[in-house]
């Protein structure tokens, strides 16, 4: 693992060479961390070619710790993080892959600099307004403040998220235990944020690169019309709806996975 000075703020990073035969980032949801794409990644490295590919963790996250209050939670800040970060690595003609939350800020960092990426994969991401709750928000936030106090009750919600999760694998305890120690302000002030003022809608047609949107049918955190509107939103888009999978299909079968990115990557 690796560390960059993004602003003052050190962004932790896994980078691996020879990766296949694409240059790709890829960016973790809320409550997540880089360690979500490592299965994702192992299977690319039995691809032939060579290429780049960077798992950062988004600050509060991971490796990037240092989010003290719900003010410097800013997805903005998130996606300049991740462009300074490619910049620093001289990368260009990168392959954007974005995991829920993470697919917000891959969708700022486009608006940002699109001249620095060839495609964008979005699985079951987040829209372009944040999150639309179906509850109250107060009773949302109160359920997130429970997951930052409560270890069972955070672990049991996280596993909910990888359909076929085992919460008791050596893999699934390794993730939750890094989500565990996440800076305690990210549990509330995400899903405060999310569900604020955010809106990219009018500038969601300058995202002119090849974009895949992939949304697990069986998805239990994020509806399927969120995808579709994604796609009638984004001019170059494409949605598949995946069968038989959850939120989270890079955890669930990172093998099929692994054969949609690169299915689609050679189609371009």
């Amino acid at each position: 693992m690796a560390f960059f000075n993004s602003d003052g703020f050190n962004i932790g990073f896994e980078k691996v060479e020879t990766c296949g035969s694409k240059n790709v980032l890829f960016i973790h949801g809320n409550l997540a961390s880089k360690e979500w794409w490592y299965p994702a990644i192992e299977n690319l490295q039995q691809q032939s070619g060579k290429g780049t590919v960077i798992a950062a963790d988004w600050r509060g996250y991971g490796a990037s710790k240092g989010i003290e209050s719900r003010d410097q939670i800013d997805f903005s800040t998130f996606a300049n993080d991740f462009l300074n970060l490619l910049e620093s690595e001289g990368l260009n003609n990168v392959h954007l892959v974005g995991h829920s939350t993470g697919g917000l800020i891959a969708m700022l960092m486009l608006l940002e600099k699109p001249s620095l990426f060839e495609s964008l994969v979005l699985l079951d991401s987040v829209g372009a307004t944040g999150l639309e709750l179906e509850l109250p928000k107060e009773q949302v936030l109160a359920h997130f403040a429970k997951m930052s106090l409560d270890k069972d009750y955070s672990q049991a919600v996280l596993a909910a998220t990888i359909q076929g999760c085992d919460p008791q694998s050596p893999q699934f305890q390794k993730l939750f235990e890094i989500t565990w120690q996440a800076d305690k302000a990210m549990f509330q002030g995400v899903i405060d944020v999310l569900s604020g003022s955010i809106d990219i809608r009018p500038r969601l047609n300058e995202i002119v690169c090849p974009t895949l949107i992939l949304h697990g049918e069986n998805d239990v955190v994020l509806p399927l019309k969120t995808a579709e509107r994604l796609h009638e939103q984004i001019p170059h888009s494409s949605l598949k709806v995946i069968p038989g999978h959850g939120h989270s299909m890079n955890m669930e079968d990172p093998q099929a996975f692994v054969t949609e990115l690169t299915g689609f990557w050679s189609s371009l």
